[in-house]
């Protein structure tokens, strides 16, 4: 069994740890890493109850999301790879315990490991994307976000489903003694919102995976996946699309380069 096809069955439920382990070994890292008072789990059992929520949502559960089937596997992928930056990020501040930037520093690892398996486009794109902005939802309301609902609807684009059902697996899996049943009804809440605006602002664009690939001949499908995803991103943040493209495939470039230094 090739190594995609072997991860992507193993992501299946009920989803095996070892095997995992075995195609992403950065996750061995996670292994008894310490999060804050709102995890009752260590980080590589906080990630594997992540997926397993995921999978209680897309059977039926509180929010209704609409999943296509053909992005389940990028949903479950994303749901494996988005807190892969937490074990190079993890500091402590008064006794808080933080893991500062893993969200974007997580999107990048997400290319690299992508990358090595030999991942299609569309799943890069979806686990890369919702790495990055799998923490806004909790924070779209708040007066400095940096991602307000709207803006988060068109940085999640056509993956906004996905990205509803990811953070609402994250918070549930996380029951950590400081966690109280009003932060999880806030957050279902926060949820359900973005999915109406998500569904509001759309239908959203389709990436052309076929012209990034043509501008990047010496990418692999992982990198024209990341590549779609940050120009979504910096779209979002008001760069006029053909400008986040460029910037996107001028970032691509150079990453292809520096790998091949």
């Amino acid at each position: 069994m090739r190594t995609r096809e072997a991860l992507f069955y193993a992501l299946e439920p009920p989803a095996d740890p070892t095997e995992l382990l075995d195609r992403v070994p950065e996750l061995s890292l996670a292994r008894g890493l310490e999060g804050s008072p709102y995890h009752h789990l260590d980080t590589l059992d906080h990630v594997l109850e992540v997926i397993r929520r995921v999978e209680r949502e897309l059977a039926g559960g509180r929010l209704g999301a609409r999943v296509p089937d053909d992005r389940v596997d990028g949903l479950r992928l994303a749901a494996l790879l988005h807190d892969v930056a937490k074990p190079v990020t993890r500091g402590e501040l008064e006794g808080r315990v933080l893991f500062v930037a893993h969200d974007s520093l997580g999107a990048a690892l997400v290319r690299r490991v992508c990358r090595r398996l030999n991942l299609p486009a569309k799943e890069t794109d979806l686990a890369a994307t919702l790495t990055a902005l799998h923490l806004k939802i909790g924070f779209m309301q708040n007066e400095r976000t940096d991602h307000p609902p709207e803006r988060l609807a068109n940085a999640a684009g056509p993956f906004g489903e996905e990205l509803a059902v990811l953070s609402l697996a994250d918070r549930l899996a996380a029951q950590g003694p400081s966690l109280k049943p009003e932060h999880v009804e806030r957050h279902e809440n926060l949820c359900a919102g973005f999915l109406q605006t998500s569904r509001r602002l759309g239908p959203y664009p389709e990436p052309d995976y076929g012209a990034l690939a043509a501008s990047l001949p010496s990418g692999s499908p992982a990198d024209v996946g990341h590549t779609a995803s940050h120009a979504r991103l910096l779209t979002a943040r008001g760069l006029h699309p053909k400008s986040a493209n460029k910037a996107a495939l001028t970032h691509a470039r150079s990453l292809l380069q520096q790998s091949k230094a």
